[in-house]
């Protein structure tokens, strides 16, 4: 039977830490979140889509950083209230619509959305209150690496990430980030993703492969966690 408990040990989605801005005049800025699960609850989208039925675990990421250096651009660069405020990730069941024998799919392990609320702020602008395109490709592959992740028993690697980019990302704005996977044969791992506004508008969309690791690969999940 599948636990949620299990996968839930096993997510190393999207975390982050505080840095200094510097700029001629006072600026000022956001509070950090002390309460990410009830400041996403707080808005009524976010609200809703939590509440829904095909939600079976949430959590709010692990955002301190490591003495390895290891994901230090999504642990610190991005941990600001001026770039990610806040963010928290679920799964949701999906009732698999094509056969096991197709997709490669273990009842034990099933293809499980991950999804990742994340409040954005002026910090990732490329042009003027517009996030800057490269960050699609770096929240898309947090989120879909990791659903990867969970069906490899030592880990993945990206291979290749393809992302269209459908509308400008406005900033300050919550989003919605979906990764799911949809195949695996072999080694290989074909995950889909999507960042979706508050209305459900596909900002971005994303189709990437990840090839499964016969070693162990020292993911961050695997180390002890620096105590600051």
């Amino acid at each position: 039977m599948y636990n949620p408990k299990s996968a839930h040990n096993q997510v190393s989605s999207i975390q982050f830490h505080s840095s200094k801005s510097q700029c001629h005049a006072p600026m000022l800025l956001p509070k950090p979140v002390t309460d990410p699960i009830q400041y996403f609850k707080d808005i009524p989208w976010c609200a809703k889509i939590l509440s829904d039925k095909s939600v079976v675990q949430v959590a709010v990421p692990d955002r301190t950083p490591l003495p390895s250096t290891e994901s230090a651009f999504i642990r610190e660069t991005l941990n600001t209230p001026n770039t990610v405020k806040a963010c928290i990730t679920f799964f949701r069941y999906i009732k698999p619509t094509a056969p096991a024998s197709e997709t490669g799919e273990d009842k034990k392990n099933p293809f499980l959305e991950l999804c990742t609320f994340v409040d954005l702020n002026s910090g990732v602008n490329g042009y003027a209150n517009t996030a800057h395109g490269g960050f699609y490709g770096v929240v898309l592959d947090e989120v879909m690496g990791t659903t990867a992740n969970l069906q490899a028993a030592q880990g993945a690697f990206t291979a290749s990430l393809k992302v269209d980019f459908k509308k400008p990302l406005y900033t300050p704005s919550v989003v919605l980030v979906r990764g799911k996977v949809q195949k695996k044969k072999g080694k290989r791992v074909f995950v889909n993703g999507s960042v979706e506004d508050k209305d459900g508008n596909v900002l971005a969309s994303a189709e990437g492969l990840f090839i499964m690791v016969d070693r162990d690969i020292g993911r961050w999940t695997d180390k002890t966690k620096s105590k600051l």
